[in-house]
């Protein structure tokens, strides 16, 4: 159990630098890859901490899932990199659900019609464009917006998650 508890502290270490990180630079655009670094570092030291505790017999590790703890513990560890980076990127979009929620949130009860003129007002399409082009998913040439090798990547991935899951585009 030591293993487990040892990665999860490594893991939120790692979190909390890189929330450390985002909140000193002064680039606000995804840090992804910093974040990626950051959790590769941890990973090492976890894998140090790991055979130094190995070389001295202080902990005896079980099995669990036919693996060691220290193994197991190891697996948790990267599979807590991509569910951070989900969620991580999911705070720098804005999407217009989240825009009529922020509307009523600073303006109280709204109507049917004044929610309506809310999103009017609004220019989803730029902001939404403008982080595309900020995170390096899409570039602008002569007016025109196409996708980064990145944005293939992205498209390729995300359309594979909702042809697996039966869903349609936005659901």
């Amino acid at each position: 159990m030591f293993y487990i508890v040892y990665a999860l502290v490594l893991f939120i270490a790692s979190v909390l630098v890189h929330i450390l990180f985002c909140r000193q630079t002064a680039n606000p655009g995804l840090h992804a890859k910093a974040f990626i670094l950051t959790a590769i570092i941890f990973g090492c030291l976890y894998t140090a901490g790991v055979i130094l505790l190995s070389e001295t017999n202080i902990l005896d590790p079980y099995s669990w899932w036919g693996m060691s703890f220290k193994m197991t513990a190891g697996i948790i560890f990267i599979l807590l990199v991509p569910i951070y980076l989900c969620f991580y990127v999911l705070t720098q979009l804005t999407s217009p659900s989240k825009k009529i929620l922020a509307a009523i949130a600073e303006r109280g009860p709204l109507s049917h019609g004044e929610i309506l003129a809310c999103v009017q007002k609004e220019d989803f399409i730029g902001t939404r464009l403008s982080d595309l082009c900020a995170s390096g998913c899409v570039i602008q040439t002569n007016g025109r917006y196409k996708l980064t090798s990145e944005g293939q990547k992205i498209f390729f991935i995300l359309n594979g998650m909702q042809m697996i899951l039966g869903r349609n585009a936005g659901g």
